[in-house]
């Protein structure tokens, strides 16, 4: 497996070698904010996702680090934002995070299910008004699409399940797990491989 060795790298656990680590998991690792700008407007989209991807992994924020992540936020564009998502979360201004993420959903940004996901980890009673639309938007496209027929349907249907459980995570209105319930039990296995992921992630117990 190729990867990008400037911030990725190899690691062994168990005498089992994992070829492509984040380094930015390290303590000791990290890159300058100004080094990241002067940098992105020379590297290619593929270079971008590496970098986010390798960023995303970072388990604490410093002052420089929160410095890196802003940037992204202001110039990433849809996918790093969906790269990045989950950290934003871990932004000492949880207001900031808050407002980048519920703009990206009433955007309209599809894949959005990394961004529910990071909602969810807020527990935000703000995001209810604008899940509530979203999820009246997905329930129309798995509706249209009663089964899974191409790859992009997955999307569909990861949407609506991610959208119902972070619903239930900051309202707890069982009409939201119903959702996940009914989807453990569709009729479509790949619906319900995806149902069974979204409530082990988020763990909504939906048997």
């Amino acid at each position: 497996m190729q990867y990008n060795e400037e911030w990725f790298e190899v690691a062994w656990s168990d005498q089992r070698r994992i070829p492509r680590v984040s380094k930015f998991l390290r303590r000791d690792f990290g890159v300058a904010a100004d080094i990241v700008e002067a940098r992105w407007p020379l590297w290619t989209a593929t270079e971008k996702g590496e970098f986010a991807a390798a960023f995303s992994q970072r388990p604490r924020l410093n002052e420089n680090d929160t410095q890196v992540l802003d940037f992204l936020m202001e110039n990433g564009g849809p996918p790093i934002w969906r790269t990045i998502a989950l950290i934003v979360v871990r932004h000492p201004d949880r207001t900031r995070a808050l407002n980048f993420l519920l703009a990206r959903v009433a955007e309209g940004m599809k894949p959005a299910a990394n961004f529910y996901q990071a909602l969810g980890m807020l527990l935000a009673p703000e995001c209810v008004p604008i899940l509530h639309v979203a999820l009246l938007k997905h329930r129309k496209e798995i509706e249209a699409n009663p089964l899974i027929k191409a790859w992009s349907d997955r999307f569909l249907y990861l949407d609506y399940l991610s959208c119902s459980a972070t619903l239930f995570l900051v309202t707890r209105q069982r009409v939201y797990r119903d959702n996940l319930r009914r989807m453990v039990r569709h009729r479509d296995q790949t619906v319900r491989r995806l149902a069974r992921m979204v409530t082990a992630t988020s763990g909504v117990a939906a048997g």
